[in-house]
């Protein structure tokens, strides 16, 4: 079987493509982690070969993708999750303090354990095999946040791994990603599947929200797009304005700036930024003219 995959000094997976000829690629073998040199002559499909001349090993495609994605997680310190179930946390960008992979924890091993301010956080990356019903059941005893990422698509495309292309899709995408724990409501995976059809760019919704002595606090949510990254925005009857998106430098270098101007604070919590009146709704009003604009 040709190899297309190495690990390089770093061990991270490479392509052919981006390995450097012969054994100045410093790479090792994906299977067996012997040397292997990237032989890239005129003739021969490039590849990598074992430089003690053994057979090439039989490199998994399904073992090749679950490690990279936990690669591309942990280079990135972070991620984009959706909408934690039961919870005012909107899908965003999660940066995490430290990553460990295959961390045992007791009777259990997750691909990625995350932490946000020393909160744990699973991460599972399905490709062939989902976590099973025992593991699930451990994990709701734990009391621990847990997300699965279902590559299972991404296998069976013809996307090139490693890509720009497939990591965008797993830091970025939403729609293969789903909370285990806390589990999603069958009535909002119904509404999930409805929004899908009915999808609004800008929209103001009145929600309602019921505290512990029955007090109601109202909010109206707000949909943006600008640059092509959703942005959304919550103002509060008490006429503060949180603000969140996927992670954007220049976005976030717009919030920062927005912050210094009028005041306001990063929420850690919720990766969210946070105004206040009057100049809650100056940010609110910018936000508007820069999803018009992006839209014309």
């Amino acid at each position: 079987m040709t190899m297309f995959i190495a690990l390089n000094e770093n061990k991270n997976l490479i392509h052919i493509t981006d390995a450097v000829r012969g054994l100045a690629c410093n790479c090792i073998c994906f299977e067996c982690g012997e040397t292997v040199l990237a032989r890239k002559g005129n003739i021969k499909e490039h590849h990598f070969a074992h430089a003690n001349n053994q057979d090439s090993c039989t490199i998994h495609p399904e073992s090749v993708l679950h490690k990279y994605a936990k690669q591309v997680v942990i280079d990135a310190m972070g991620i984009t999750l959706p909408k934690v179930p039961m919870s005012d946390v909107d899908a965003t960008w999660w940066a995490f303090e430290q990553i460990i992979p295959e961390f045992h924890l007791g009777l259990i091993r997750p691909d990625l354990a995350c932490y946000i301010d020393g909160e744990p956080i699973f991460i599972e990356i399905a490709v062939t095999h989902f976590l099973d019903a025992e593991k699930l059941k451990i994990i709701k005893t734990m009391n621990v946040k847990t997300i699965e990422i279902d590559l299972s698509g991404l296998l069976k495309s013809d996307m090139l791994i490693p890509s720009n292309e497939a990591k965008k899709l797993i830091l970025e995408g939403l729609e293969h990603k789903t909370w285990l724990y806390p589990e999603v409501p069958k009535a909002q995976i119904i509404d999930s599947i409805s929004d899908q059809h009915s999808l609004v760019e800008l929209k103001s919704t009145p929600l309602l929200k019921l505290t512990e002595n029955s007090t109601a606090t109202v909010w109206e949510d707000y949909q943006f797009t600008i640059n092509g990254i959703w942005v959304h925005a919550r103002k509060f009857s008490g006429g503060m304005l949180s603000v969140n998106c996927t992670y954007n430098p220049e976005l976030i270098a717009v919030f920062k700036q927005w912050r210094n101007e009028g005041g306001g604070r990063y929420n850690t919590k919720y990766k969210s930024w946070n105004y206040w009146q009057p100049f809650s709704e100056t940010v609110l009003a910018r936000l508007q003219q820069m999803h018009f604009i992006n839209k014309n």
